[in-house]
């Protein structure tokens, strides 16, 4: 990973992660002593209290996050180009739960 956004005591509206790579997955971690959130993507609103992690792909998916309640901290890490270039990472497919279940 290349970066870290801290992001403090801030919603965030519908975006996309533009500087990320397409098939990056990015890690996402909130934190604090907030009551509620609701992180939204995909027509999902996902509760997002503190302590939740989500890996999502910000550069292909719209997303939005919600929170009130108390102090709340984000922590997002992204993928640098530099990482992929000198690694063989590469893009991992994108599946359906049920893509996923048969292949198990």
């Amino acid at each position: 990973f290349h970066g870290r956004s801290l992001i403090y005591n801030r919603a965030t509206p519908w975006h996309t992660d533009k500087r990320d790579k397409k098939f990056a997955w990015t890690p996402v971690l909130t934190t604090g002593h907030y009551t509620a959130g609701t992180f939204r993507f995909l027509n999902y609103d996902v509760e997002y209290l503190p302590g939740t992690l989500i890996l999502l792909r910000g550069a292909v998916f719209p997303h939005q996050v919600s929170y009130s309640g108390g102090p709340r901290v984000c922590i997002a890490h992204f993928t640098h180009e530099y990482v992929v270039n000198r690694t063989d990472v590469r893009a991992l497919p994108l599946m359906t739960a049920s893509d996923v279940a048969a292949s198990l």
